[in-house]
C-alpha cells in the first residue's frame, strides 16, 4: 500500500478522505442502530432481574460513590451502606448528603448496626476539587475496594458551556474528571485489592464521536448540540477506564 505523508497540513487524496467519510457514515449507522436495539430490549433482557436485587454482606468494604444524592447514585449508596458498607457520598451539596444520611439512619434504626455513611465535597467541574477529595481520601492511608464513578450530565438541549478548566462540561464531569478520579485513587484501589472501578455509562455511547484534536467541539467540523456533546464524553468514558486498567 502506497504511504501518504498527510504532514504539515497537507490534506488527505480525495480517495482516502471519500473512503474515511464511507466509515464514518458506516459506524454511525450501526451506532444508532445498537441504540435502537438496546432501546427496545434492555427491558425485556432484564426482566427477569429483582427489584432490588439482594446484596449478600459487605462488612469490611469501602465504597465511594460519586453523585449519590439523586437517583442511581443515591439507590446504590443506600444499598451498599444498607448492606453493610462504608459508603463514602462524594457530592457537591454536602447539606444534601447529611440530610439523607440522617433520614437513612432514622428508617435504619432496629435493623441493625447504625449505617457506615459519611459525606465528602467532590465536584466534577473543577479538576481542583478532584484532586483535592483524592489527596484527602489517599491520606487515610486505607483501602478502597470499590469506586462507582456515577456522576454524570446531559444538558438537553442546552447551549454548549465549559468548565473553568476550559473543558466541554459533558467531557469534563462524564470522562476527565471521573478518569483523573480513578487515576489518582489507584494507590487506596490497589491496598484494597481486589477493588473495582465501576463506571455508569449510557448506550448513548453508541452514538458517540471523540476527535482527539477537537475534545470540545469548537472547530467547525461538527456541530455541537447536547447528544453530540453527551455521547462523545460517554464513549470517551468506555475506552480510556480500559486503558486505566491495563
Amino acid at each position: 500500500m502506497k504511504e501518504v505523508n498527510t504532514s504539515h497540513g497537507e490534506s488527505p487524496p480525495p480517495e482516502e478522505r471519500k473512503k474515511k467519510e464511507a466509515l464514518g457514515w458506516v459506524e454511525w449507522l450501526r451506532g444508532w442502530l445498537c441504540l435502537a436495539y438496546e432501546m427496545l430490549f434492555q427491558r425485556i433482557a432484564a426482566s427477569h432481574l429483582q427489584n432490588p436485587l439482594p446484596l449478600p454482606p459487605i462488612n469490611g468494604l469501602t465504597c465511594i460513590v460519586t453523585g449519590s444524592t439523586s437517583g442511581i447514585g443515591r439507590e446504590t449508596a443506600r444499598q451498599l451502606a444498607q448492606s453493610g458498607a462504608h459508603v463514602v457520598m462524594a457530592v457537591r451539596n454536602t447539606n444534601a448528603a447529611n440530610d439523607l444520611i440522617k433520614e437513612w439512619q432514622e428508617g435504619w434504626s432496629g435493623k441493625g448496626l447504625p449505617l457506615n455513611i459519611e459525606a465528602m465535597e467532590l465536584d466534577l467541574l473543577s479538576l481542583d476539587s478532584v484532586v483535592r477529595f483524592a489527596d484527602a481520601w489517599n491520606a487515610r492511608a486505607g483501602p478502597l475496594h470499590v469506586l462507582i464513578n456515577n456522576a454524570g450530565i446531559f444538558a438537553i438541549g442546552e447551549p454548549q458551556r465549559f468548565s473553568k478548566n476550559g473543558y466541554e462540561e459533558h467531557m469534563q464531569v462524564n470522562h476527565l474528571a471521573p478518569a483523573l478520579l480513578s487515576v489518582l485513587l489507584l494507590p487506596s484501589l490497589i491496598r484494597g485489592s481486589p477493588s473495582r472501578i465501576v463506571n455508569v455509562n449510557s448506550i448513548m455511547h453508541y452514538i458517540g464521536f471523540v476527535d482527539a484534536d477537537d475534545m470540545n467541539v469548537v472547530s467547525g467540523k461538527r456541530k455541537y448540540t447536547s447528544v453530540v456533546g453527551y455521547s462523545g464524553s460517554k464513549l470517551a468514558q468506555a475506552r480510556v477506564l480500559k486503558l486505566i486498567l491495563t
